[in-house]
């Protein structure tokens, strides 16, 4: 038995609230089913080692490939990330971003290709995703 854990990606919102201008898409949400231990809280389904391995290696995949793809967005809008003392990451926003030409239709621009490279992984991820469903359900 695997023990599998859903969790939800969607874009982190701070940065975007503050930027009145930022076209935020809708419906950037994206589920994962990731691989966890017998002491965390999850759902149980028939499976092989070498299945686990399997969406393991694609959960992975598929987190750092939505990652990267806001990252690169936020980095277009002017958000850094450094480390920050006792938190994994701060961000800074560099104002004079904000103060450029069609910064609106830049915006959605970013965003359209942000969400192209996210529903690429999507994808790449959907037969994992529905091969994992399929067996949720007769759970």
């Amino acid at each position: 038995m695997i023990r599998l854990q859903q969790r939800t990606f969607t874009l982190i919102p701070w940065p975007w609230r503050a930027m009145s201008w930022a076209q935020v898409p809708e419906g950037l949400e994206f589920t994962l089913y990731d691989v966890v231990g017998p002491t965390v809280r999850g759902v149980e389904v028939a499976g092989s080692e070498e299945d686990a391995t399997r969406w393991k290696v694609g959960h992975d995949a598929y987190q750092s490939l939505l990652s990267h793809a806001e990252e690169v967005v936020r980095h277009a809008h002017g958000v850094r990330c450094k480390p920050g003392f006792m938190v994994d990451m701060r961000s800074v926003r560099l104002w004079r971003y904000g103060m450029l030409p069609h910064r609106r239709a830049r915006s959605r621009r970013l965003f359209a290709e942000c969400e192209a490279l996210m529903r690429k992984a999507e994808g790449a991820y959907r037969p994992i995703l529905e091969e994992i469903e399929a067996l949720i359900a007769t759970a």
